[in-house]
Formats: structure tokens, sequence, C-alpha cells
């Protein structure tokens, strides 16, 4: 009688720590998704305002909001960002400082934006990224013509 006391207690201890565990883990998970999520929408907002200073062009009030856009957008980056995207989007910065209006390197720019995309993939999704960097896809990047 008391082999079978034991072999219950034993049995419900493990079924509650196996609850625990899967709670936990699910938790964690959620938490990933939500972190994940977050950064997403701040990548794409980082992409948005660079393509808002390519489409501005010669609008100087257009080019003024998209500047502001930008560095909005850079707070929020350096908030949910790792440190490959934040090694990237230190180099766009560098070049888009070092660039005067009309002085333009589209094919530099298109380089560090594609190294942008592939970090943020790496952080975001590692196995998906993996099998687009062994295909040696490059992203294309809108760039209207410069006047």
């Amino acid at each position: 009688m008391i082999e079978y006391w034991i072999v219950v207690t034993t049995g419900v201890v493990a079924v509650a720590c196996v609850l625990c565990g899967t709670y936990i883990y699910s938790d964690l998970r959620a938490r990933e998704s939500v972190q994940n999520r977050v950064k997403l929408k701040v990548y794409v907002s980082l992409l948005q305002a660079v393509t808002e200073i390519n489409v501005a062009g010669g609008d100087a009030y257009s080019l003024d909001r998209a500047k502001r856009h930008l560095a909005f957008t850079l707070n929020q980056v350096n908030l949910v960002a790792g440190p490959q995207v934040l090694l990237h989007v230190n180099e766009l910065l560098d070049f888009l400082n070092e660039t005067r209006e009309g002085d333009y390197d589209v094919l530099k720019e298109k380089n560090i934006l594609n190294a942008i995309v592939k970090a943020a993939r790496r952080e975001l999704d590692p196995s998906s990224a993996r099998a687009l960097e062994e295909s040696q896809f490059r992203f294309r990047f809108y760039n209207p013509p410069r006047q």
C-alpha cells in the first residue's frame, strides 16, 4: 500500500514538473515572438526611412522630413537591434554623413542595405537566412534616378 502512494505521488510531481516546464517554454517562445515582431517593425521603418531619403531627391521639404523620420527610426533601432545590425547601420550612417548632395554612390548604399537586411534576417530567422545566403540572393531596393 505504501509503494502505491509513492508511485502516485511521484507521478503527480512528474506531471506537475512537465506542465511547469511547458508553461515556461511557451512563455519564453511568446516573449521571443513579441520581441521579433517589434524588431521587424523597427527594421521595416529603417528601410522605409532610407527609401524616403532616396525618393526625396531635390525637394528640400521632403528631404528634411525624411531625415527627421530616419533620426526617429535610428532611436528605435538603437533600442532593439542586435550587434551585427547596429554595425551595418553605423556603416550606413557614415555613408550618409560623408556623402554630399548629388555626389552619391548607389552601389555602396545598396551593398550596405543588403548587409543590414541579411543581418536582420539572421537575427530574426536564422534558418531561412542561412538558406538565402547559400543561394547568394541579393535584395533589391528602389532607387529613383537622380537629376
